[in-house]
């Protein structure tokens, strides 16, 4: 998997085009990786220079080319592009370094809008609890690992990301969950008016 584009925080307002023109018009068929990178960009949900992570073949695959499920590719896309996060409940080891990775990727999609550090767990009266700072306030979270610690609390993560919002009143992007055929989710860190825009058009259904 190539690493994705590093974007820039300020927020890009819906409208901006990219420099390569599209195939099909904004009410058209979306069809290949290029066409719905290019519509992301149009829609201020992607800069224009983050285009540079995918290689110029992988432009005229079809979307599906990242998943059969629309809704798993779109997001895997916007994660190459540097604007999701796909969400893995599975730790693959130490709990908490799943979950400062998990953190880390979500502030990174964010470009510098919002921060997340100083990620902990720590055993609370009533349980086990997470915290962290968000943009240097404290953010504190009940979490449940049950019997295995394999596995994130993924309900706690989309709580959490729901609250992950720039400081910047004038930056309306926030994180949209997004889940999958097979019951996975991503996240989308975008304005939702313009995200809307492009799941309606892939035919993808957002809660």
């Amino acid at each position: 998997m190539r690493a994705p584009a590093t974007l820039p925080g300020q927020y890009l307002p819906t409208g901006v085009r990219g420099a390569a023109g599209r195939t099909s018009g904004p009410g058209g068929q979306l069809e290949t990786v290029g066409q719905v990178a290019e519509r992301a960009v149009e829609l201020g949900i992607v800069a224009p220079g983050a285009l540079t992570a995918l290689d110029a073949d992988d432009l005229r695959e079809p979307l599906s080319y990242y998943d059969d499920d629309p809704a798993a590719a779109l997001v895997d896309l916007l994660a190459e592009l540097g604007v999701a996060v796909r969400v893995d409940a599975k730790s693959g080891g130490d709990l908490l370094d799943g979950y400062r990775s998990l953190f880390d990727s979500f502030a990174a999609c964010t470009g510098g809008a919002v921060t997340i550090t100083d990620i902990e767990l720590y055993e609370g009266n009533a349980g086990e609890r997470i915290r962290m700072l968000v943009d240097g306030d404290v953010l504190d979270w009940h979490v449940e690992h049950g019997d295995s610690r394999r596995y994130l609390d993924t309900l706690m993560v989309f709580e959490i990301a729901d609250s992950l919002t720039p400081r910047a009143d004038t930056d309306p992007r926030v994180f949209t969950c997004v889940l999958d055929a097979d019951g996975d989710s991503g996240h989308v860190f975008a304005d939702p008016t313009a995200f809307a825009v492009l799941a309606a058009e892939l035919g993808v259904t957002l809660d």
